[in-house]
């Protein structure tokens, strides 16, 4: 079936995505902008062409405000294709849309980019290989780093299955969800971890076993951290399900 592992495949993208900013969003007249509407791809395999016709993926700002990290994918490709045109891959560009360059290409997905304290970027992508345990055939993908310029990537995550949306603590860690079945009760796998940015330490946030089932939920996803304040909002979701459902608030020293 389809579930959260497959929605990150580029080949189930749905073509005619676009990245937007909304406008004075408080205001009575909110209005969107498409940040790339005038955009041309400056490097990589994509040069000279306008980022049109395909799918978006988790956009990401710069701590200051100047830069965005997204993934794109042109969607090209038949069910389990992997392959360039069918794989998302990192792109970066000022706030306005302008400087668009690729950072990340080939036969597989690169995608949830993140900066680092460092000016570094952290993602997700399946290039370390491995498969899905449950016996369909679903590439491994975990956490790796790269140089802002795309450049010296690095493996941060040699873990065994799947992971998600790294993003940064108040203290400069990296946040993520992993999925994970050490030690723990197997539907209730896909939780926060941390690391250190350099990918060393990780470790659950939760204790490997809830009093009751029904006080977890199955899957937190898009955890960040809440302003000012030691807790984190995260996306709570079924087990195997999309990857989207209530909004909950986690602290960890609760």
């Amino acid at each position: 079936g389809f579930h959260m592992v497959d929605q990150f495949y580029g080949f189930n993208a749905r073509p005619g995505g676009r990245l937007l900013v909304l406008v004075d969003p408080l205001s009575e007249n909110p209005k969107l902008v498409d940040v790339l509407a005038d955009s041309v791809v400056r490097q990589g395999r994509l040069k000279g062409r306008k980022l049109e016709g395909g799918a978006f993926l988790s956009p990401e700002v710069s701590f200051d405000g100047e830069t965005i990290l997204f993934a794109w994918t042109e969607a090209q490709g038949k069910d389990l294709e992997w392959s360039p045109t069918a794989s998302y891959h990192i792109f970066k560009c000022n706030a306005d849309g302008s400087a668009l360059v690729q950072l990340t290409d080939g036969p597989w997905n690169d995608f949830d980019p993140c900066f680092l304290p460092s000016g570094r970027i952290a993602f997700i992508s399946e290039r370390r290989g491995g498969y899905l345990r449950c016996g369909r055939h679903c590439p491994t993908y975990t956490m790796f780093g790269m140089a802002a310029n795309g450049s010296d990537i690095i493996c941060l995550s040699y873990h065994e299955t799947h992971e998600w949306q790294p993003s940064i603590t108040h203290d400069g860690h990296i946040i993520y969800t992993r999925w994970d079945y050490v030690d723990r009760d197997t539907n209730m796998a896909h939780h926060p971890w941390t690391c250190r940015p350099d990918g060393g330490a990780p470790r659950t946030i939760h204790g490997n076993y809830p009093t009751r089932r029904e006080s977890r939920p199955w899957m937190e996803m898009d955890i960040r951290a809440i302003p000012g304040s030691r807790k984190f909002v995260a996306t709570a979701g079924a087990h195997h399900g999309h990857a989207f459902g209530s909004l909950v608030i986690l602290d960890p020293q609760d």
